[in-house]
């Protein structure tokens, strides 16, 4: 991937505001019928992974697409969910469980309450799948995140794609899939990208 340049960059900037324009403008019920079409579109990749695997998945802002329904199906599954918080410039991740309590963390995103089981890609290392967070993903698995570079950090020196390491999905809004992205050298690319109606596989990506 080429390096960014001034003009990517300030494309990125423009995208990510059209993109959020168009989330929050979403009626509430739509949000809501959203949630549960996304977690059933999930299915296809979940209904075969091994059993107590560990799966990692965001917990959603109320604009995204909404992960409520899909942390339920994998808890229902028996697999273990660990969500990510904020914590400096890292991610730092805990476990979620049916008797979890939460809390407002940075950015006024939702944060599961008890200990740590690890910060950046440690954790993740063990797991099969990553839920990321995206505001768009092309079809050559570029994934546009906030731009806070959280996300960045956390895969930086992960290797994911099985058997190496977990398989990346980016979580989007069906609209928010593109022929091309700017993207600069560090992006991580995902190998899916999962909306409310569909599962898109990507060009493999290692690392």
């Amino acid at each position: 991937m080429a390096p960014l340049t001034d003009g990517a960059s300030a494309a990125k900037a423009n995208l990510r505001a059209q993109i959020r324009g168009r989330r929050s403008a979403l009626d509430p019920a739509v949000l809501a019928a959203r949630d549960g079409e996304l977690a059933a579109t999930a299915g296809a990749l979940i209904k075969d992974l091994p059993p107590d695997a560990r799966v990692a998945c965001y917990l959603s802002a109320p604009t995204e697409p909404g992960t409520n329904a899909l942390v339920r199906a994998l808890l229902t599954g028996g697999f273990e969910v660990i969500a990510p918080r904020v914590r400096g410039l890292d991610l730092d991740w805990a476990v979620v469980s049916a008797a979890s309590t939460f809390a407002t963390g940075s950015f006024g995103i939702r944060e599961v309450t008890g200990p740590s089981v690890g910060q950046g890609a440690e954790p993740l290392r063990s797991a099969v799948l990553v839920f990321v967070p995206a505001l768009a993903v092309d079809h050559r698995g570029v994934r546009l995140g906030q731009g806070g570079g959280f996300y960045d950090r956390a895969l930086e020196h992960l290797k994911t794609g099985p058997p190496a390491g977990p398989q990346l999905v980016g979580v989007i809004n069906q609209d928010e899939l593109y022929d091309k992205l700017p993207a600069e050298d560090n992006d991580r690319v995902v190998a899916a990208a999962l909306s409310p109606i569909k599962l898109t596989y990507l060009p493999k990506a290692t690392g």
